[in-house]
């Protein structure tokens, strides 16, 4: 057992180093559950596998407060290393949620989890920031206070100063980043493209089952670039519709490497203007549709 103390913030926490979290080990990072010796509340960290950048990044990310968003405390260091300290809540993700259930049965439980997600969306976006990684490995169900479950948004770990020059490259998620993100062009990265992403959690909260299915990763590029989501019988047709508008694309009529990157921001931008301008137009429309 090795115990690690860490000032994050106004916080300091005790995690033990030995032992991360199920499913906490990732790509980018190793999660620990901690606990913050001045409330003595659970707290999560986790150890960043890559130099964090940005500056005041971090101070700017603990000031966000929202009831459907993961509040972030503070980055800590502890033999150089970099730890991100973050509010820790019981309860699972969507992804494992899914595995478990197969899908969400209740077109009005989707509706309410969708609804509180795009809540912390439209906070965000309205001070200029985009999530960039909308998946359902990152949104978290759990049982709030009146014994109902909710849906929480976790990880901004990654997310998009709309304001911050010059923008960065973004990592992109296979089936749930839209097709400026998957072709890098991070000047286009907008709040249609987290709706984007949202639409496609949506769809596979409902029918059960990913759009793309498997195959090779360029064969589900091809099709994330160019293919609309499948319609599925489980899927009432008002949320079909909704998905379909929130997820619309411009396909492709050649492969990209044949298109000036002129070109291919023309037809990346036609799409995003097909979409959804903001959350509160998407949270508009579930509404009429429950």
């Amino acid at each position: 057992m090795a115990k690690v103390r860490l000032s994050a913030g106004r916080e300091e926490v005790l995690f033990d180093d030995s032992a991360p979290l199920q499913g906490g080990t990732g790509k980018f990072s190793v999660a620990f559950r901690g606990v913050s010796l001045r409330t003595g509340e659970a707290v999560l960290v986790k150890h960043l596998r890559r130099e964090p950048s940005g500056g005041d990044r971090y101070e700017r990310l603990s000031a966000l407060r929202h009831p459907a968003l993961q509040r972030v405390v503070g980055l800590a260091r502890h033999a150089g290393e970099p730890f991100l300290v973050m509010e820790y809540r019981e309860g699972e993700d969507l992804k494992r949620y899914l595995s478990r259930h197969g899908r969400v049965r209740e077109p009005h439980q989707a509706l309410q989890w969708m609804l509180e997600v795009l809540g912390a969306l439209s906070f965000l976006h309205d001070k200029r920031i985009v999530h960039a990684d909308v998946k359902p490995s990152n949104l978290l169900v759990y049982e709030g206070y009146d014994g109902r479950r909710h849906m929480r948004l976790l990880d901004l770990d990654g997310v998009l100063f709309l304001d911050d020059l010059p923008r960065r490259r973004l990592p992109f998620a296979m089936i749930y980043a839209p097709p400026e993100q998957v072709l890098g062009f991070t000047q286009l990265v907008a709040p249609a493209s987290d709706l984007y992403s949202l639409g496609v959690v949506l769809w596979e909260m409902l029918s059960g089952r990913r759009p793309y299915g498997g195959g090779h990763p360029s064969a589900i590029i091809n099709l994330q670039l160019n293919a609309p989501l499948p319609r599925d019988r489980r899927i009432p047709g008002p949320l079909g519709e909704i998905i379909a508008r929130a997820t619309a694309k411009q396909p492709f009529p050649r492969p990209p490497a044949y298109y000036s990157r002129e070109e291919i921001e023309k037809i990346l931008a036609e799409g995003i203007a097909a979409r959804y301008a903001n959350a509160a137009e998407m949270q508009q429309a579930l509404r009429r549709a429950r």
